[in-house]
């Protein structure tokens, strides 16, 4: 078997993400968007190579022992055999803290036909629920929401949690990004009803609007939000569209060719994106706080702080005009100033994910606003499989200022005593 369990280890995950816990029970993905980043990290080469490699969806699990690997290492630490070496502590670490586990980072575990024809996911999430262990499924599969799944992740007893990505309503938008000759990832509506069908049986279950893509996906907004918080939802997450560095040219111009065809069939972009020719790459880069940072090019900061808060306006109103009670999690670290839960996944709304990481850098901002400044020891007093690396992120600098203040809108990095502490500001924000 190859790695199962994973811990994520680059600087933004252990400054930022709670759910840095994941395993893949395949390899490669069987969906077909443009826009997805796993093939620059999982695969070398050039961008259309490295995709074609990727999407040769293989079974991870090689015989039964794997299986019996999985369980000793949830019941009993030992996880030799089921992660790379140099990540064993970390792992027995996250399982000694039932810090959940996300199932599904860069590949989709209810992925077809394999899911359908071995069941290896299912065999791993009996294995959590039998022993109570807390776990998140993220996929784009309607598959989850077949009786089976739903009857399995009911029987976790508020330990698990669905998320299911859905960037937009408009089939034909996701037939031009989403699908490639001889393969296309499930309609709008078939994950919509996956969505309802959760809900319905008392699933946690969570939209992730991700990638949401400026200037194209950006004006189906207010209508998916609309039918996902209709739908039942209890959680939403929206992160923006990045592009991965070393594929950023090639993926800009696959995403082009694709927004070309989607306009010649009468789509709309919007005027800034057709300027630069339907090419996000460039795009991106004309704004002067576009970033280009751990491997990834990243949308202009002003323009996430001005269109993230209509996104978490259009989750309010839909709340009411339904009479909903759905919460909102940026994707975006900078905005997270907007969440309406401790964890961008908002599974902390679950009692049996209290494990989550809380020495991440949304726990200093909620502690900053409330005290006006937060220090290193007040954070550190909580859970990170990575402690030591965060304490080097609190404190480390840029030409820009502290890394914090840099990558989270409204902590402003001060000097107390010789320790570096972070104060709560209001206009520490791109206007």
């Amino acid at each position: 078997m190859a790695a199962f369990f994973r811990m994520l280890s680059g600087d933004r995950h252990v400054a930022f993400c709670p759910m840095n816990f994941v395993a893949d029970t395949y390899i490669g993905c069987p969906h077909s968007c443009w826009y997805f980043y796993a093939p620059a990290s999982t695969c070398r080469g050039r961008f259309e190579e490295s995709s074609t490699r990727f999407r040769k969806f293989r079974r991870r699990i090689k015989s039964e022992n794997d299986f019996g690997k999985i369980e000793n290492a949830i019941t009993q630490g030992q996880v030799k055999g089921t992660c790379e070496r140099g990540q064993e502590q970390f792992i027995a670490e996250a399982i000694r803290h039932r810090h959940p586990l996300r199932v599904g980072s860069l590949s989709d575990p209810f992925g077809l036909p394999l899911e359908k024809e071995y069941g290896d996911t299912r065999r791993v999430l009996e294995i959590l629920v039998s022993h109570d262990y807390p776990f998140v499924v993220c996929t784009k599969s309607p598959f989850v929401a077949t009786p089976t799944y739903v009857n399995l992740l009911k029987s976790a007893d508020g330990k698990a949690a669905a998320q299911i990505s859905l960037m937009s309503l408009d089939d034909d938008l996701l037939k031009h990004l989403e699908s490639r000759p001889g393969a296309a990832t499930p309609s709008a509506k078939s994950r919509l009803e996956a969505l309802r069908r959760l809900s319905n049986e008392g699933v946690f279950t969570t939209c992730r609007i991700q990638p949401m893509i400026p200037q194209v996906t950006e004006y189906g907004m207010e209508d998916l939000i609309n039918a996902v918080v209709e739908a039942g939802v209890d959680h939403i997450i929206v992160e923006f569209l990045w592009l991965p560095l070393v594929h950023a040219k090639d993926m800009g111009s696959k995403l082009k060719m694709a927004l070309d065809e989607y306009c010649r069939a009468g789509g709309i972009v919007g005027d800034d994106l057709r300027r630069h020719g339907n090419d996000l790459n460039a795009f991106y880069r004309s704004y002067e706080d576009s970033e280009r940072a751990y491997g990834r090019v990243f949308y202009s900061k002003r323009q996430m702080a001005r269109l993230m808060p209509v996104f978490a306006d259009m989750i309010a109103e839909a709340n009411r005009e339904h009479n909903a009670k759905v919460t909102f999690g940026s994707g975006n670290e900078e905005i997270s100033f907007l969440n309406s839960t401790e964890n961008c996944c908002g599974v902390d709304r679950l009692p049996a994910f209290s494990g989550y990481p809380k020495c991440i850098a949304q726990t200093a901002l909620r502690s900053a606003r409330i005290k006006g400044r937060v220090s290193l020891d007040q954070v550190r007093q909580h859970y990170n499989p990575y402690a030591e690396k965060f304490t080097e992120l609190w404190n480390k600098r840029n030409r820009k200022g502290y890394f914090f203040e840099d990558r989270v809108f409204k902590l402003r990095g001060v000097e107390s005593d010789h320790e570096v502490e972070y104060a709560y500001d209001d206009a520490a924000i791109p206007s």
